[in-house]
């Protein structure tokens, strides 16, 4: 496997968080020793701690019947296309 990139390492941030222990496991100890030595790569794992940070200081979600309903409205408002426009597959 070659040297993990600081693209990589974002990648891994964007799709399991900043926590190592929730990162694939072969790519733990090669993404803490970039991180180690690499600014680029401490700076992802910051800015990722401060999302975190700044999404938990928002408050509580909406109940996720809001988005149901939201759907729903907006089906009534706007129809689908397919409903009045044949698009090609």
């Amino acid at each position: 496997m070659p040297p993990l990139s600081p693209q990589q390492l974002q990648d891994i941030v964007d799709r399991f968080g900043e926590d190592p222990a929730g990162w694939p496991a072969d790519y733990r100890a090669e993404a803490r020793e970039l991180i180690d030595i690499c600014a680029e790569a401490k700076a992802i794992i910051a800015q990722a701690k401060l999302l975190r940070v700044l999404l938990q200081e928002m408050g509580p979600l909406a109940p996720a019947c809001f988005s149901d309903q939201i759907i729903a409205l907006a089906m009534e408002l706007d129809p689908p296309y397919d409903e009045y426009m044949s698009l090609p597959n």
